[in-house]
Parts: C-alpha cells; structure tokens; sequence
C-alpha cells in the first residue's frame, strides 16, 4: 500500500459547488480517494474507491467531451453503488451529478450541479499526473534508477545526460534475474567504477547498492 496525499479538484466558477478526490492510499492499481461533494447547500465525503483503469477512461472520455462538447463520462465506486458522472451540453454547460456514499449505509447524499467545459483540461491534467507518478515501475527501470540516483560513481546525476550509466544497465540486471548474490553484484559494480569507468571506486558503497538492488521484488 501507498500512501499519497493529494488533493485533484474540479474548479468551478463558484464557491458553492465542489467536487474534489482526495488520495488516500493505492494499493496495486486501485485507488482510494477521499470524495467530497458541496452542491445546492448541501455537502459530503466519503470514501471512493476506483481502479487506474477506470481513471484513465475518464480522462479520455473527459477529454473527448472538451473538444467536442458532447458526450459523458462516468467514474463508479467498485465498493459500493456511489458514482460521479459528467455531461456537456453543444453550449459548453458541464452538468455533473453523482453520489457520495453507498445507499446501503447509513447516510449517503445525491447530488448535482452545473459548471462549464473551462474546468476540464486541468481536471484531466492532474488525475494524468497523479496516475503518471504512481505508475508501477517495471524491475529494469528500478535499477536503472539505483545506478542513476545512488551509485552515481562520478557524481554527475545532477549535471550529465540521463543516460550516463545505462549502458551498465542491462550487465546488472541480468545479474538481479538470475539470482547473484549481493556480494557478486557490489563486486561488478566496483569493477566498473575501477576499471571501466577508471576512477577510485567504493566497495562498501557498491555493496550498499547491491543491497538495495537484492531488495527490489
């Protein structure tokens, strides 16, 4: 599980009417948000929970709708029968509705109100964004990245081109998926920097990486 602690709002045009996705945690491809609903006096929160999948149909078919002010799109909480739907009119009007909480619990709020296609760009551009950061990396990528932000055997990762180290990449990931030890690791780690690369070298920092780079699943 992953705890994130960010907030993607629809921006009206007014202060009465909000609609806004709090991130809680993700676990695998599932989010949990953190739904708060203001509209016609009326508000209310509760939790939300949808897949990644679920959140990128939305942005395309949000998307859609922005270029051709038709059509709709909808986001269904996978616990319970709560919804949040969106529909535009050829004028521009945005008419969302929904509800907030399951009807099997004890209090739930049906909701609805109406903005414009302004807000829809930055909507779709933070959800991007917070699918984009918490986007599994696959196990090439993660040493990739140990190579790149913690061995950094010249110190260069804030100055040189990204793909400084990423000829060694493959050398230490085949090494990773076919089971070396932590010590075979750290010790092609500190050849490289010896004699490839051709500065001092650490072995006990090579072993410090090579831990991290066992500890990847």
């Amino acid at each position: 599980m992953v705890e994130i602690d960010d907030i993607i709002e629809l921006k009206t045009n007014t202060e009465t009417e909000r609609l806004s996705f709090a991130t809680r945690y993700i676990v695998q491809i599932n989010f949990t948000f953190d739904l708060t609903v203001l509209a016609n006096g009326f508000g209310g929160a509760s939790h939300f929970c949808v897949r990644r999948d679920q959140i990128e149909t939305m942005c395309v078919d949000l998307t859609y709708m922005h270029l051709t002010l038709s059509g709709k799109a909808t986001l269904e909480d996978n616990d319970s029968d709560a919804f949040v739907r969106f529909e535009i009119e050829s004028n521009g009007r945005l008419n969302i509705r929904g509800q907030v909480g399951g009807s099997h619990e004890d209090n739930f709020v049906k909701f609805a109100f109406q903005t414009d296609q302004t807000c829809i760009p930055i909507f779709v551009n933070d959800f991007k964004s917070l699918i984009n950061k918490t986007k599994p990396k696959d196990l090439y990528t993660e040493i990739d990245e140990i190579l790149w932000n913690d061995w950094d055997p010249i110190g260069i990762n804030g100055i040189a081109p990204r793909d400084e180290y990423q000829s060694y990449t493959p050398t230490i990931f085949k090494l990773k998926t076919t089971g070396a030890d932590k010590e075979t690791i750290a010790k092609t780690l500190h050849e490289i920097e010896t004699v490839t690369i051709g500065v001092a070298g650490s072995i006990e920092n090579c072993r410090k990486i090579a831990a991290k780079i066992i500890n990847l699943k």
